[in-house]
């Protein structure tokens, strides 16, 4: 199930007390309408009663979705420089829960979940999204990797975060520096995902790289940093 619970905060514009429901776990199984609102950036959104200004809190929760193998710790941008930690946390949690040290029906439902710990709203959109076009999220890590090398001008991830936002019609990658300004959006062929894993030598020590560990995210030093 999906669990909340309802904490005090106020409003960044005028201050106004505001009561939030503030999620701790999302199972989208159940509630599939929650992921839909994610997608959608509604979730987790509310208005302020005085002067209506949106308010979202940063995301700290488990994201859930046995149906398609998704066991998420969703974690605050803010705490990027902690990320090992965090990433640690986020196993705990799933070992106790679904992994190693869960009770037999859940160790046997867990060994379907693939674990991922992830930083912000952008990051946790980009695996949903991921997962749900069939995309590896490491040879995705890598082609964004690609597309910095190819392009004449990039920015270093930082204060933005080259992410996935959309899968176009006829399949192909769309990518933005998400994070503030006007978000650019990059449209990257498919086929460089295939291009990749066809040629694994070439790519072998980028993989293992961003397959170190639950943070998927070749990002993941710069964004701290």
């Amino acid at each position: 199930m999906s669990i909340f619970r309802t904490v005090s905060t106020t409003c960044p514009a005028c201050s106004t007390p505001v009561d939030f429901e503030l999620v701790h776990s999302v199972n989208v199984d159940r509630s599939p309408d929650l992921r839909e609102a994610i997608l959608d950036g509604s979730f987790q959104r509310t208005p302020c009663p005085s002067c209506g200004t949106q308010i979202r809190i940063e995301p700290e929760f488990v994201y859930i979705d046995r149906g398609r193998g998704q066991y998420i710790g969703v974690w605050p941008a803010s705490k990027r420089g902690d990320w090992q930690a965090r990433a640690a946390d986020t196993r705990r949690v799933f070992d106790e829960t679904w992994g190693k040290n869960a009770p037999g029906e859940a160790k046997a439902l867990g060994a379907k979940l693939e674990v991922r710990a992830v930083f912000g709203w952008f990051a946790l959109v980009e695996k949903i999204l991921a997962r749900q076009a069939g995309i590896d999220d490491r040879s995705l890590e890598l082609a964004k990797l690609a597309v910095m090398r190819t392009r004449d001008e990039t920015p270093l991830p930082g204060p933005r975060e080259l992410r996935l936002i959309g899968i176009t019609e006829d399949g192909d990658l769309e990518l933005t520096w998400a994070g503030g300004g006007a978000d650019q959006v990059l449209h990257v062929p498919r086929q460089l995902l295939a291009d990749i894993d066809a040629d694994p030598a070439a790519w072998s020590v980028a993989r293992q790289r961003v397959s170190e560990g639950d943070v998927v995210d070749f990002q993941r030093d710069l964004l701290a940093a």
